[in-house]
């Protein structure tokens, strides 16, 4: 495989790092881009100091264990050039080129990221927030994130507080705890392309209760195309999942008995089969949904107002989207999501949150919190942005250390956005109109729109059921006010 490096120095030379290029035919871009940012955190480490031989031979070690063998190179001479068969003529000697180009033939292509992330969103048999997704940060190493906290638009459109990866970052993605595709390893268990004969729908199989094996494991796995798309198989990313959806503002919560999961007890009693009375599920149990929310009450008339001038706007364009719009007497600002399964533990939660009300009181932020300007998740959601200070992250930070340490379970699976919910597709609307998206052209002329401001005057205890108070707000356990 030719792979040519080429290195740009400048005066400063080694005090600067060179500017790096990689290029190759037989190397992917997102190969291409993962080795140039390895390069460069390498060069940054050698300041001072010649550095180019190093980096050519970190940069053939980096290939190796990528299964990708550096070969002959053109050479030009602003180019560093990996030319490992030469290094190696004397051991392989007995090698003929055609044996080496045979040898390369036989290593299988490997799907890429971006044929996992289709998978995982088209295919209605995998359940999204089953996967997860490690990705190299440029500050703080390998992160760990769950698939559905993600934004899989185009990076460059999503707004700045939407969590988005560059796919060339993904280092692997993991089912449930079991890796399934890894870049480092060259691990494919999701399509089996690198020749190890196992597919998702055999991993999935390992983790299925008995009573579900035989659906999986019926499927079979069907011919993909270069898109990672199965052949025959239509987008099925309006579909929704059969879990019940009385969440907030896009969190989907599952309460009571589950189809997909065979929950058919208790918290302390998860039962699969007739047969399996004291049989319990440790994943299951932990896969429990968040049901009650911690939240700021819209109480600013100026902000009220303002969000009805926008649900109008809306529904003056699609009137079908009316059933979708949040009350006004409803909006809130959801601080962090709770796991409170009993009625004990209802209680307990809102003992706590009475208890530490002046302590939190002296942590209160000392501005406003500004609403201004709208975006969405998914396109399913459309939120007023919440334009904060810091202490309002010290504030909902402490609140939460709080909860803990008083035995209260915080259930966050989604990375702190805060916002101000407006319109959410409700799946009955999304079969009306074929769709659970709304189209972002709707409310773009509100991106710099100016809601208000609201004063974190109150937290509320709030069940996220379909039943509301008198004053059409949620239903609370407990609420403390400071103001």
């Amino acid at each position: 495989m030719d792979v040519v490096l080429k290195f740009q120095l400048t005066g400063s030379y080694p005090s600067v790092i060179p500017e790096i290029a990689v290029r190759s035919e037989s190397l992917s871009e997102e190969d291409g881009d993962e080795l140039k940012c390895h390069l460069s955190t390498e060069a940054a480490k050698l300041l001072n100091q010649p550095m180019i031989r190093t980096l050519v031979t970190f940069a053939e070690e980096w290939l190796r264990s990528h299964g990708v063998h550096p070969g002959k190179s053109v050479k030009a001479s602003t180019d560093v050039v990996l030319d490992n068969k030469k290094k190696q003529k004397k051991k392989r000697s007995k090698k003929t080129k055609s044996e080496d180009e045979e040898e390369d033939k036989k290593i299988p292509s490997m799907k890429t990221a971006e044929d996992v992330i289709k998978r995982i969103l088209w295919d209605d048999k995998l359940d999204k927030d089953d996967f997860l997704v490690g990705y190299l940060d440029r500050f703080k190493g390998i992160v760990e994130k769950y698939f559905s906290a993600f934004s899989w638009e185009d990076i460059a459109t999503v707004d700045y507080d939407v969590l988005a990866v560059p796919k060339h970052r993904i280092q692997y993605f993991k089912y449930r705890e079991e890796k399934i595709w890894d870049k480092p390893s060259r691990l494919d268990n999701v399509f089996g392309s690198r020749g190890s004969g196992i597919t998702i729908y055999d991993v999935i199989e390992r983790y299925q209760p008995p009573s579900q094996q035989s659906e999986v494991s019926s499927v079979p796995d069907q011919p993909q195309e270069s898109n990672g798309t199965a052949v025959g198989e239509q987008n099925n990313s309006e579909d929704y999942d059969s879990e019940d959806d009385d969440s907030d503002d896009g969190i989907i919560v599952t309460i009571g008995a589950s189809v997909n999961t065979g929950y058919t007890g208790t918290q302390n009693q998860l039962e699969f089969g007739p047969d399996a009375d004291e049989e319990k599920h440790s994943y299951w149990e932990d896969k429990l949904r968040p049901n009650y929310f911690l939240a700021v009450r819209i109480t600013d008339g100026d902000i009220l107002q303002a969000v009805e001038q926008v649900q109008d706007y809306l529904l003056d364009n699609e009137p079908v989207l009316g059933p979708c719009c949040i009350p006004p007497k409803a909006l809130h600002i959801t601080l962090c999501t709770l796991g409170l399964d009993t009625a004990e533990q209802i209680n307990h939660a809102a003992e706590v949150l009475k208890n530490i009300q002046l302590e939190i009181a002296s942590s209160l932020p000392k501005e406003p919190l500004r609403l201004d300007g709208v975006s969405n998740f998914f396109n399913r959601v459309v939120y007023a942005k919440v334009h904060y200070q810091q202490d309002f992250i010290k504030f909902v930070d402490h609140l939460k250390l709080l909860l803990r340490e008083s035995g209260v379970e915080i259930r966050d699976n989604y990375e702190f956005v805060p916002h101000m919910t407006i319109m959410k597709v409700s799946r009955p609307v999304a079969r009306i109109r074929g769709s659970k998206n709304i189209d972002p052209w709707l409310y773009s002329n509100f991106s710099d729109f100016l809601f208000g401001q609201q004063v974190v005057d109150g937290v509320y205890l709030c069940s996220m059921g379909d039943e509301r108070r008198p004053d059409g707000f949620y239903v609370c356990p407990a609420e403390i006010h400071f103001r």
